[in-house]
């Protein structure tokens, strides 16, 4: 598949961007393999990326749990916290089977950002749903995230992309 195709497919960017800039993020992301037992994520790491999984399945992680709190799939993000706003990852993403994933690095939105000074807000309401999202999930709240509100994720964005506007 193709990383548009693939953008387009995910809501986490299909909700947020438009065509324009679907095709932008696209010509910078790129494809990455990891290989059964690998790590693309370490929890309390560094994180300026995330990725869309495009087949296989990897494991979620989380200090002190003795069992995966998630299992991901064809389709599933994982890293857009970090990505967005500089945090430290808040889990373990292990590859379970051979991994294919779609890399979003911050440059590759850094430039998307650049031609789109209303993409911060919205990416702010994207992250404060997903948020609650995670929390249903994990039956509270989710494993070491943020919780910011609106206004706090998008000044946050804004000074991990050393935007003003």
């Amino acid at each position: 598949m193709e990383p548009r195709a693939l953008l387009k497919n995910t809501p986490f960017f299909a909700e947020v961007l438009d065509d324009a800039e679907l095709d932008l993020l696209a010509s910078h992301a790129h494809f990455l393999t990891y290989q059964k037992g690998a790590t693309p994520v370490e929890e309390d790491g560094p994180g300026h990326a995330m990725f869309v999984v495009v087949s296989g399945e990897a494991a979620v992680t989380v200090l002190g749990e003795p069992d995966p709190v998630a299992t991901l799939g064809p389709g599933s993000i994982f890293g857009e916290m970090s990505l967005l706003t500089g945090a430290r990852r808040a889990a373990t993403v292990t590859a379970t089977t051979r991994l294919e994933v779609l890399e979003i690095s911050k440059q590759a939105l850094a430039h998307v950002l650049e031609h789109s000074p209303s993409l911060v807000e919205r990416f702010a309401v994207m992250i404060s749903r997903r948020q609650g999202e995670l929390d249903r999930l994990a039956g509270g709240h989710a494993w070491g995230m943020l919780r910011l509100g609106r206004g706090e994720l998008t000044s946050l964005i804004r000074s991990f992309f050393g935007r003003q506007t």
